[in-house]
């Protein structure tokens, strides 16, 4: 037993590191749902706000470059037979709609900091937002991590993590943006 956490996993575990992704995701998922009824009670007040500001930071940066990490790196990895094909298309269809759902969400989320809180587009954005990333993430753990796991080799993950972290170097992104 220790009193410390485990160490967060980093790119030398980038399928650790993903899993790592996934459950900050779901406790954004956990924090939006949370701001449903604290706004409904209490309205934009400062917890509302650094609320929003986290969610909003958080998808917009690391939620996008998740998406890329799978897309780019991870799925062409795994190779194409049919089983893996059809399960990768699946996963690809959902981030797009995932995707949109962030667009209103962010949009909401934009809304509510700019003293344009409307309750009922809140929870229309939140409420499909949220579920879709929870099956999704499901879908990517019991399935897709758990093949990758058992498929890739050890220059393969190496790769994986390295592109991870070269996707986060600050002077690439901004000579990319």
């Amino acid at each position: 037993m220790s009193l410390l956490d485990s160490a967060a996993p980093d790119f030398s575990d980038p399928l650790g590191l993903l899993a790592a992704c996934h459950q900050r995701m779901l406790g954004f998922c956990e924090l939006l749902e949370r701001m449903q009824p604290w706004l409904r009670s209490r309205g934009v007040d400062k917890d509302a706000s650094e609320s929003a500001k986290r969610v909003l930071r958080y998808f917009n940066t690391a939620g996008a470059l998740h998406h890329l990490d799978e897309e780019v790196d991870l799925f062409p990895m795994l190779g194409n037979d049919h089983r893996i094909g059809v399960l990768i298309d699946r996963l690809r269809a959902e981030h797009r709609a995932l995707e949109q759902g962030w667009t209103e969400l962010a949009r909401q989320l934009e809304g509510l900091l700019n003293g344009h809180y409307d309750p009922e587009a809140f929870d229309a954005a939140v409420t499909p937002f949220c579920a879709g990333y929870r099956s999704h993430i499901h879908d990517e753990e019991s399935e897709l991590l758990a093949r990758a796991k058992s498929r890739l080799s050890e220059t393969q993950l190496r790769k994986l993590g390295e592109s991870m972290a070269a996707r986060r170097e600050p002077s690439r992104n901004s000579r990319t943006q």
